[in-house]
């Protein structure tokens, strides 16, 4: 992968939450860190205190909590999306919950000591903090109106539509615990729209 063209479609995808001019860009640019994980790498462990505001450049990642010794993934973050363990970023607090890469997966990764003096050098860049947590809240609301009016069959082809090149590589027992069904429904559900695609 080309990480110059990588930053520059992330530049794109970010401009709506932070517009800038090149001078501004290379400023920005210069202190961002290119991290690169492979398959099963843990990106963040909890307890750890996320040091990173990260794009996914390349790969995907899952976030997952250990819950009375059951591993539940509650999110993914996939190609030009956000990746970060939030609330230990903004507070600077060990996080509570994992973050895995599920393939190999390349990241651009913002410092938040970096962040910070981009806040207060380019007042206009606050708008880029607020708006990826604004983005995060928003997503996590969309996502539990979901689990409470949509099907199983219906939440998993609507992550299939969005990204069907990662998540028919995301392993069977994952992807059940984000959709909050049982392993064995959603290879029902998987075989069932396998059919209605080849069919189509």
């Amino acid at each position: 992968m080309d990480i110059s063209d990588a930053l520059d479609k992330a530049r794109r995808l970010l401009y709506d939450y932070m517009p800038m001019e090149d001078e501004h860009w290379q400023v920005f640019v210069k202190d961002i860190r290119i991290r690169r994980f492979e398959k099963n790498d843990f990106i963040i462990r909890e307890g750890e205190v996320e040091k990173y505001l990260s794009i996914v450049l390349d790969g995907c990642t899952r976030h997952f909590v250990i819950a009375k010794g059951q591993d539940i993934s509650f999110d993914f973050s996939f190609q030009y999306e956000f990746n970060c363990a939030y609330a230990s970023f903004i507070q600077q607090l060990p996080s509570k919950f994992f973050i895995q890469a599920l393939r190999p997966t390349t990241l651009a990764s913002i410092p938040h000591s970096f962040l910070q003096g981009l806040y207060e050098a380019y007042p206009e860049s606050n708008k880029f903090g607020r708006t990826a947590v604004e983005q995060y809240y928003i997503f996590r609301e969309e996502r539990e109106v979901a689990l409470l009016t949509k099907t199983a069959s219906e939440r998993y082809r609507t992550l299939l539509d969005k990204y069907p090149e990662y998540v028919e590589e995301i392993p069977l027992k994952y992807l059940a615990t984000y959709l909050n069904i049982q392993p064995e429904s959603l290879s029902r559900i998987r075989s069932a729209e396998s059919k209605k695609r080849s069919a189509s």
